[in-house]
């Protein structure tokens, strides 16, 4: 008897360690498939990423049906699919690039601008609709990498308007000069995916963290497009995990430099009149049966005080302090669910303590640098816009050249 009860707790205990073997077997070779699509992607720029269906069919494969799986793959893969349902909800819903070429008064390309800029032109009548047919040569305009624009292919005629007056910035510059910052301007932007190619669903993907730009002065920030790009929902995700955890380890530096103390500073700290309230309102919920009445009436009038300050009719304003009636459970639960916790003053954000730390114009430049290294570093994409380089100017252009000794466009 004894031995086949030990013969049956061994055999117990080797399922349970086959069951675990054939779990971890099986995760291993689903991020090994995964990493191997991703590799194919990067190489032939092929739509081919696994969705949750193609892990629910690998799992069968290897004959494990998904109830069977353990409670962590199945939680990833319902948070998969709960996210699968949702891209087309946090997808942009036009293209991101309208590819209407600006020619300046002597038909020369300027660069490509939005359809909603080309109209504004058009509406303020300081330019007009136009074609590359009517191009002095005749045939075609060849831009700096080499390329050049087909103007007979009447199946595609690309979109242009012409400036009718000569820009500031004609005299200044040479609009047949060879430079990565003029191929970036004139040359057109693909809608796609800027790491796999995936022409589908597209997400907004900002190179320095919105939270970052939008504190930056605003010639950063102002006809600066070159760092917002367009990622597919599968590549923004495996981005935005590092760009999270720099900007963390940027913030903490940034505190432990300011001193020990700044790292203990809380974003919130207790307001104690609205602990108060909110301690006398759940009094009168669970013990007023057994209070004094002088406790009673002074949790009462302080609660009503309270609900008093935050009502915005006059007449039930009044009916709270006159205390002629009872309060009743909804003006309770009101006042239980009292957010006494409130925003520290003497805590700073950390977006707004890194952009206070940067000094002056060349340190602003050196960070918005390191993010692009970064952006290359943990995506390394592939499709980028043809002259998008690291090096790029940061600033938006100027009629009297580079601002404090920092490039601009």
């Amino acid at each position: 008897m004894t031995s086949n009860i030990f013969g049956c707790s061994r055999a117990s205990q080797s399922m349970m360690a086959m069951g675990v073997l054939l779990a971890a077997a099986t995760s291993i070779c689903l991020i090994q498939t995964r990493r191997r699509r991703r590799k194919q992607n990067n190489d032939d720029g092929s739509n081919t990423n696994p969705s949750t269906d193609d892990e629910a069919s690998f799992y069968k494969q290897l004959g494990v049906s998904e109830e069977n799986l353990p409670t962590h793959i199945k939680r990833e893969i319902a948070k998969e699919r709960k996210r699968k349902a949702k891209v087309e909800l946090i997808s942009m819903k036009t293209p991101m690039y309208d590819n209407v070429y600006m020619l300046d008064s002597n038909r020369e390309p300027m660069c490509t601008i939005s359809m909603k800029k080309a109209k504004w032109y058009i509406k303020k009548g300081i330019a007009e609709w136009s074609s590359f047919k009517d191009h002095r040569d005749g045939s075609a305009i060849r831009l700096e990498n080499g390329d050049a624009i087909n103007v007979d292919n009447e199946e595609e005629e690309l979109k242009c308007i012409r400036l009718l007056f000569e820009h500031n910035g004609y005299k200044h510059s040479d609009p047949k000069a060879t430079t990565n910052e003029n191929l970036y301007l004139r040359s057109a932007k693909q809608n796609v995916c800027v790491v796999c190619g995936n022409a589908g669903y597209h997400i907004r993907h900002y190179i320095v963290p919105y939270s970052y730009r939008t504190l930056l002065p605003e010639r950063y920030r102002t006809h600066m497009s070159h760092d917002i790009v367009i990622m597919c929902p599968d590549c923004h995700l495996l981005c935005e995990k590092p760009k999270k955890e720099r900007m963390t380890r940027m913030e903490r530096d940034i505190r432990m430099k300011l001193g020990a103390g700044a790292l203990d500073i809380s974003p919130v700290i207790d307001d104690p009149h609205l602990h108060h309230i909110r301690s006398c309102a759940i009094a009168l919920v669970k013990w007023k049966d057994k209070m004094p009445a002088e406790k009673v009436e002074s949790h009462s009038k302080t609660v009503r005080e309270h609900l008093a300050s935050v009502c915005k009719w006059e007449d039930q304003r009044e009916a709270l302090l006159n205390g002629k009636e009872e309060l009743n459970k909804a003006q309770l639960q009101k006042a239980c669910g009292v957010n006494y916790r409130v925003k520290n003053p003497n805590f700073v954000e950390g977006a707004e303590l890194v952009v206070r730390s940067l000094k002056d114009a060349k340190s602003t430049e050196e960070f918005i640098v390191g993010w692009r290294k970064h952006f290359v570093a943990t995506v390394n994409p592939q499709h980028m816009p043809t002259g998008w380089r690291v090096d790029n100017p940061v600033v938006c252009g100027s009629r009297k050249g580079d601002i404090d000794g920092v490039r601009s466009w």
